[in-house]
C-alpha cells in the first residue's frame, strides 16, 4: 500500500471510527480494506478516498452509512459462548436483586447481540432455572448496529455453527430441526425482543429505563479509548444501582476510573454498579 492509499484509508477509518467508535489497526485494518471492496463496487467507486468523499457529501450518506454495519462488524457469536456467565446469572446476580425488583420482572441487556444467541442463551439459562427462581419474571432486551443482523435474531433460525456448544440434548430439547438449519422453539424465545442500536449515538433512552444485568462481551475490545469510556458512562445510566455489568473474558475495567466495584466470583469477575452512582 501506498503513503497516499495509507493516508485515504486513514482518513476513511477515522470517519468510521467517529460514527461507530470502533478503532482499526494492523490485521483489522487490512480486513476492513478488503471488505470495502463490496461497497466501493456498488458504488462504482475507485478508491477509499472516493468513498470518504461519499459518506463525507453525497446526498444519500446516510443511506450508506447504514449499509456499512456488516462490513465494520464481526459477528462471531454462537450458543452458550462463556456459559459460565449465565449460570452466574441464575445463580448469584438474581437471587442478590430480588429483594429490589418490587414485583416487577428482572431485566437484561444484551448489548451487540449480533444475530441473538446471547440473548437467546440467557433466556435458555432463566428458563431452566424457573423453579430455583419462583416469583422471579424476566425480560430481555438484544440490540446491535447491524440491523440484518437483528432481523436474524427475530427469526431465530440458526445454522450449524451457532450450536456448535450445544450436545445432542440440548439441540434436542431447545431447536427443532428446518432441513440443515435449527429454529430455537417459541417457549425460549418468550420474553426476549430486539432492537437496531448504535450504542454510542444512544440518548439514555434504551428499551427499558433501567436494566438489572447487561451483557457486552467481546464488543469494547473493538473500541477507541474514548468510545470505550463513553460506553461505559452509557451502560452506568442504563443500569439500575447495584446492577451488574458482564464482559468478555479478555475486557477488563480493573484498571479504569468507573462506576463499577469489581466482584470475584469462584467462576469469573462481574461489575457492580456502585449503588450511590
Amino acid at each position: 500500500m501506498s503513503a497516499s492509499e495509507a493516508a485515504d484509508l486513514k482518513l476513511l477509518t477515522d470517519l468510521i471510527q467517529e460514527r461507530f467508535g470502533l478503532a482499526f489497526d494492523g490485521v483489522r485494518l487490512e480486513i476492513l480494506g478488503s471488505r470495502l471492496g463490496s461497497r466501493l463496487r456498488e458504488l462504482h467507486l475507485q478508491t477509499p478516498r472516493e468513498y470518504y468523499q461519499y459518506l463525507r457529501f453525497h446526498p444519500d450518506r446516510e443511506l450508506e452509512f447504514a449499509q456499512l454495519p456488516p462490513v465494520v462488524t464481526n459477528n462471531e457469536t454462537y450458543f452458550f459462548r462463556e456459559a459460565h456467565q449465565f449460570d452466574l446469572l441464575a445463580q448469584h446476580v438474581i437471587p442478590e436483586r430480588r429483594p429490589v425488583l418490587g414485583g416487577r420482572p428482572f431485566r437484561v441487556l444484551s448489548a451487540g447481540c449480533s444475530s441473538g444467541e446471547e440473548a437467546y442463551s440467557i433466556g435458555i439459562t432463566l428458563q431452566s432455572a424457573a423453579s430455583a427462581l419462583a416469583g422471579v419474571s424476566w425480560e430481555i432486551d438484544g440490540c446491535d448496529l447491524n440491523a440484518v443482523r437483528i432481523e436474524k435474531a427475530r427469526a431465530a433460525l440458526y445454522e450449524e455453527t451457532s450450536l456448535r456448544c450445544c450436545d445432542q440434548e440440548a439441540r434436542r430439547r431447545y431447536f427443532h430441526p428446518v432441513g440443515p438449519q435449527f429454529q430455537l422453539k417459541e417457549h425460549y424465545r418468550h420474553g426476549v425482543r430486539f432492537f437496531p442500536m448504535n450504542l454510542l449515538a444512544a440518548n439514555g433512552n434504551l428499551g427499558w429505563s433501567r436494566y438489572d444485568a447487561i451483557f457486552c462481551r467481546n464488543l469494547l475490545i473493538y473500541f477507541h479509548e474514548a468510545a470505550f469510556e463513553a460506553l461505559i458512562g452509557h451502560f452506568s445510566r442504563w443500569l439500575a444501582p447495584g446492577g451488574y455489568l458482564f464482559l468478555g473474558h479478555a475486557e477488563s475495567l480493573l484498571d479504569c476510573k468507573t462506576p463499577f466495584i469489581p466482584v470475584s466470583l469462584p467462576s469469573g469477575v462481574l461489575y457492580r454498579k456502585r449503588a450511590e452512582a
